[in-house]
């Protein structure tokens, strides 16, 4: 005798819906999703309780009529029939209970342990019945309690045939009862004094016992039915938490996968998820995140009316990288700047209120890019224009040259007329100079590729520049430094490409020293995990911070003389060896600061048409 539990069928789910259901990592609620076996075993537990709770109770009511608690007593020796069956219902309690634990892992055994149950059941209850009165027990209850106990085990097959059986011991206690046949006679003796027990007609026999079979076989079919339907209801409220957990997953992978950042708002413009490319555009992560008002996470979209729906571009400080795990923030070439693409449109909640949706496009590489393609296309187009002016000035200029050192020769010219003589040569000279960098620029030298000491090549180079004339006469100190211990300098690259970069990069410190009394120019060398490093610092006066995003272009220069071609072309160099340089301050000699990166082994890409490698580089390192 037990309370009705849930209808759950003994059979195994297929393994494909046990592995859905309980084996994905990805649905935390459906683990916890039990398997046909498990939940059979639970059956038998919450069933065998239940029996031993109700034969308790059966118990406490024998205990309060032998300790005198009812109104009369129909002996003074405590009545043991009541004791002897509970003693047996708890003895084939433990032994069903023990088996269920033992045979839990088969199948066919948990149909055989619920059979037995249900058995024990109906024998208990029926026993029940018989000692206390018969058809006239208090205790009838427990028969229609048994069928749906079956019924909770064993579905509707079961609950019919522990109706069937029921039915059959309550139809011989009845002929029993009518005098049809004679049975032995175990009854309880105080229950007589509860009441007198008055004689049955036939009638009333027959009358009762279709009453008791009705019972159980409409708690059957009745509790059958409902059982079932609520086993579907439970099935397809799994299911849905199967599916919507599925949908959620998905959703995550989806939105956590996406480039874009994604920020949702509720009707108050508080942020209330982010997904990561959102948290690394921003710089902060989702818990910061979380809670805080849009205008204060992004106040330059709240400046410029982006609150509400539309479309809106903002430039803002770069963030720091949330880390090495996280999207890199790409910055413009001053290293200060992001510029965001923010697109703003409704969005429903769950409340019903309207809240909001931001997507985000870090555009500051594409600009880059931009900004790149169209100084390479003005690149070109002063490339074209150079060597044009080049080939048409040169000739004439250096027709001009001849003709006046051919003058300076002749006795025919007056003394006076010689310093200015002197001075069309020079400035022919200097002319020259300027379209021979004009042709350099405009005409990149074929690169080279080979393995390169670049450590002896820097310092040959600042052991050419210290023997210069106008260097000595300044009294520049030259040093070569590179990092302790370490001893492997060697790159692939163009020797003569890198010489130009080095030696451009020092006449330039060396005429920035002119400007201070402190003369002194140094040249560091390091090696780190991407390559080499090298540092050209001065102690001038520095680069302004208003000149540094234009220091590399073309024809820009500071210096009262000259073309403004030097750090346009050390760029060009650098970027053949798909290298970088970056311009600051020197944070040892207070002057300008120029650090050039490169790899040491270029990708294959920087092989291209206007480049060949050399025989002596290894085919692995190209």
């Amino acid at each position: 005798m037990q309370e009705p539990q849930a209808q759950l069928p003994l059979r195994p789910l297929p393994d494909s819906a046990v592995a859905s259901a309980v084996g994905s990592p990805q649905l935390p609620e459906a683990a916890a999703v039990l398997s046909e076996d498990e939940q059979a075993v639970a059956r038998i537990k919450w069933t065998t309780l239940a029996r031993v709770l109700l034969v308790s109770l059966m118990v406490t009511f024998a205990v309060a009529v032998d300790l005198g608690l009812s109104p009369q007593r129909a002996a003074d020796q405590p009545e043991v029939l009541l004791y002897q069956v509970a003693a047996v219902a708890y003895t084939l309690s433990f032994i069903l209970l023990l088996a269920t634990v033992l045979g839990r892992a088969q199948v066919r055994w948990l149909t055989r342990i619920a059979w037995a149950s249900v058995a024990t059941d109906v024998a208990l209850a029926l026993s029940v019945v018989y000692v206390t009165d018969g058809l006239q027990s208090l205790f009838q209850f427990g028969l229609p309690l048994a069928v749906l106990n079956a019924a909770v085990l064993l579905g509707r097959g079961g609950a019919v045939v522990t109706a069937a059986l029921a039915s059959a011991g309550m139809a011989l206690m009845a002929m029993g009862e009518g005098g049809w046949i004679s049975l032995p006679t175990l009854r309880v003796a105080y229950l007589g004094a509860l009441g007198p027990r008055q004689p049955m007609e036939a009638f009333e026999v027959v009358a009762d016992l279709a009453l008791q079979v009705a019972a159980a076989y409409a708690t059957a079919l009745l509790s059958s039915h409902l059982l079932r339907e609520l086993d579907r209801t439970r099935r397809r409220a799994q299911q849905s938490r199967r599916e919507l957990a599925t949908l959620r997953v998905r959703y995550e992978d989806v939105v956590s996968s996406l480039p874009d950042g994604l920020l949702t708002l509720d009707a108050q413009g508080i942020i209330t998820t982010a997904n990561p490319a959102a948290e690394a555009m921003i710089g902060l992560d989702a818990l910061q995140l979380q809670g805080q008002s849009i205008e204060r996470v992004l106040p330059e979209l709240a400046q410029a009316g982006g609150t509400q729906s539309g479309e809106w571009e903002i430039a803002r400080a770069a963030p720091k990288p949330l880390g090495e795990t996280q999207q890199v923030v790409r910055k413009d070439a001053a290293g200060q700047q992001q510029i965001l693409a923010c697109r703003v449109a409704l969005l429903r909640d769950p409340g019903g209120s309207w809240g909001r949706i931001v997507v985000l496009r870090d555009m500051t590489e594409a600009r880059s890019r931009d900004e790149a393609h169209r100084a390479r296309e003005r690149l070109a187009a002063i490339g074209s224009m150079a060597t044009a002016v080049a080939h048409e000035i040169r000739n004439p200029l250096a027709s001009i040259s001849g003709a006046v050192q051919l003058l300076q020769g002749s006795a025919s010219v007056a003394e006076a007329d010689r310093p200015l003589m002197q001075i069309v040569v020079r400035e022919t000279e200097q002319l020259s100079e300027w379209i021979d960098e004009f042709l350099e620029f405009a005409r990149p030298r074929r690169a080279i590729w080979a393995p390169v000491d670049l450590l002896g090549l820097l310092t040959e180079t600042v052991q050419a520049c210290g023997i210069d004339p106008r260097v000595q006469a300044a009294g520049v100190q030259l040093s070569v430094q590179a990092t302790p211990g370490q001893t492997d300098w060697q790159m692939v690259g163009d020797a003569v490409l890198l010489r130009q970069v080095a030696w451009n990069l020092l006449i330039n410190a060396c005429q920035a020293v002119l400007a201070v009394d402190r003369r002194e120019v140094q040249v560091g060398l390091s090696a780190g995990s991407g390559g080499l490093t090298v540092d050209v610092q001065d102690s001038g006066p520095g680069i302004e911070e208003r000149e540094l995003p234009f220091i590399f272009e073309p024809f820009h220069t500071t210096k009262a003389e000259g073309t403004g071609l030097g750090l346009a072309t050390v760029r060009r160099h650098v970027e053949v060896h798909r290298g970088e340089i970056t311009a600051g301050r020197s944070p040892t000699l207070g002057g300008a600061r120029m650090q050039v990166r490169l790899p040491r082994y270029p990708p294959a890409d920087a092989f291209g048409d206007n480049s060949r490698p050399s025989r002596t580089v290894p085919a692995a390192q190209i």
